[in-house]
């Protein structure tokens, strides 16, 4: 079974986990300085991160302005926040906010933008703050699906702050975690101290749940293991949104006020010594796959954008579910990701924010499908995807 993600690990990470010593506090200044910032703040995932910096800087029955086609966690943080989703529609082009979107959506209550770099394509930050213009109105780079974010060859990051994680199926992986970079010393600060006060605490419950964790990836690198591990892995987002969206009010969950573990962030080194390889590696699948791609009927290859980091590489396919697409390349041997197959505002859990419609958000949400990219796949893998894809297509009559 060829999966539809693989970490990237040999020994060096094993070792790392039980190698005593620190570790969080040398991963987010090296991820902060990967990316080019002045700091960077740990938490036990990214969307920690999120209600800690709306918390600390006591923002509170906002408005915050999103993309209505990306990841439920952003918006069941903005939620647990005690803030509000403004949802706005995306671009079939790179699958980030549609700019043209923006301005409508900006009101006198406005106090952030999330700017997804969704699925590795890098939107535009530079031209998101320039229609924002209000100062008062937070910049934040949702950089969950690219580690290295658009501005970061340029000598660093170009929102307020830039939020990067390193859950399952990211470039990066350390079981779960997610740091917070930015240049403000004020944000940083202020962060920070609410991290150090609500969120650092370790159950032994979630210590031991992440141990048992790193045991299951390695065992995910096993052929004859992986296939089950498939069909066992996961937590539905979309149903924990449903859980966490009513808790505004009240305390946060166990997973989201824990701490970021000292092991992780070994992990992370260990990983992150690794990273360009990994986007090298990406990159050159993806262009493997365009090129041998292109031109199979019914399949829109993923989109050609200078900068992007492939986290996954999404190819749309109309009818993908009534066509049985997926179903056609597990019987071939080969996982392929529905990893979003929603679009927020016709989730339960934030139906009452939506303000539509978002046509373009609906359409990725049921024509998208991701192959299997990372650096673990081989040639003969490759090429069994490749031809797996095809014969999926002809027999779906696409």
């Amino acid at each position: 079974m060829i999966s539809s993600y693989r970490p990237y690990f040999d020994w060096s990470e094993l070792l790392a986990v039980f190698r005593p010593g620190l570790g969080r506090k040398e991963f987010e200044g090296a991820v902060a300085d990967y990316v080019g910032a002045r700091y960077g703040l740990a938490f036990s995932y990214g969307r920690s991160a999120v209600v800690a910096l709306f918390r600390a800087l006591g923002l509170r029955d906002a408005e915050v302005i999103m993309p209505a086609y990306t990841c439920s966690v952003m918006a069941e943080a903005v939620v647990a926040s005690g803030n509000r989703p403004v949802f706005v529609d995306i671009s079939l082009a790179d699958y980030n906010m549609d700019l043209g979107a923006i301005k409508p959506a900006l009101t006198s209550e406005t106090r952030a933008v999330i700017a997804t770099h969704m699925y590795g394509y890098p939107t535009d930050v530079s031209a998101i703050r320039s229609l924002v213009g209000d100062k008062r109105v937070l910049i934040i780079e949702d950089a969950a699906l690219a580690l290295k974010p658009a501005g970061s060859n340029t000598g660093g990051i170009l929102g307020d702050i830039a939020l990067f994680s390193f859950g399952r199926g990211k470039q990066l992986y350390s079981i779960t975690g997610g740091v917070m970079a930015t240049d403000s010393s004020s944000i940083h600060e202020k962060v920070r101290a609410y991290r150090d006060r609500e969120m650092s605490q370790l159950p032994s419950s979630v210590l031991a749940r992440r141990c048992a964790q790193v045991i299951t990836a390695y065992m995910a690198l096993s052929g004859s293991l992986e296939k089950r591990l498939i069909q066992l892995k996961g937590i539905d987002a979309v149903k924990r949104s449903r859980e966490v969206v009513g808790l505004a009010q009240g305390d946060l969950p166990q997973d989201y006020a824990a701490a970021y573990a000292n092991f992780q962030g070994r992990m992370g080194l260990a990983q992150l010594r690794k990273l360009d390889v990994v986007l090298e590696r990406n990159r050159r699948i993806a262009e493997l796959y365009r090129q041998t791609l292109q031109d199979v009927p019914g399949l829109i290859a993923a989109p050609v954008v200078r900068g992007a980091t492939y986290t996954y590489y999404s190819v749309r396919i109309k009818g993908r579910d009534e066509t049985g697409f997926r179903q056609r390349m597990w019987d071939q041997g080969i996982e392929v990701g529905l990893n979003f197959r929603y679009t927020l505002p016709n989730l339960d859990a934030y139906r009452s924010y939506a303000n539509g419609p978002y046509p373009q958000a609906e359409q990725a949400a049921s024509e998208i499908v991701n192959l299997p990219i990372y650096p673990g796949l081989g040639e003969v893998e490759l090429q069994r995807i490749v031809d797996s894809t095809r014969r999926a297509m002809q027999e779906s009559g696409a």
